[in-house]
């Protein structure tokens, strides 16, 4: 079984969540690394001062009132692919409905993720 590592789960926005017992709900697995994926979506590119290449532009296609869709998809393959635990062949992108789904696979794992972006603005939903 592949080691995803650990972390303390967020909810829908950036704000952390508590278990049952009132302490930091934490996620691990696949899920993990959907929700890593998502937060770097959801970084403005070049925003950290510690690592300029980190995070995305897709904030900028999303406020759009036309962002052109190949540029929207684009971006989501190009971070989700940045994530070295991320299967390269399960990864895509599509136009749906009012929003894009970016769906890929962790590596070692048969589950699914999947991750939409509503227009305007993000809702991630893991």
């Amino acid at each position: 079984m592949i080691d995803y590592g650990a972390d303390i789960r967020l909810d829908g926005g950036r704000d952390a969540l508590a278990d049952a017992g009132g302490d930091l709900a934490r996620i691990d697995g696949p899920a993990l690394v959907a929700q890593d994926v998502a937060e770097e979506l959801a970084i403005p590119r070049g925003s950290l001062p510690w690592d300029r290449t980190a995070g995305s532009d897709l904030l900028l296609w999303l406020n759009d009132r036309s962002p052109r869709d190949y540029e929207v998809e684009g971006e989501l393959r190009r971070v989700a692919l940045r994530d070295p635990r991320v299967d390269a062949a399960t990864v895509s992108a599509a136009r749906d409905g009012d929003g894009y789904l970016l769906r890929f696979r962790a590596l070692g794992s048969v589950e699914e993720l999947a991750l939409r972006f509503d227009l305007p603005g993000v809702e991630r939903n893991v």
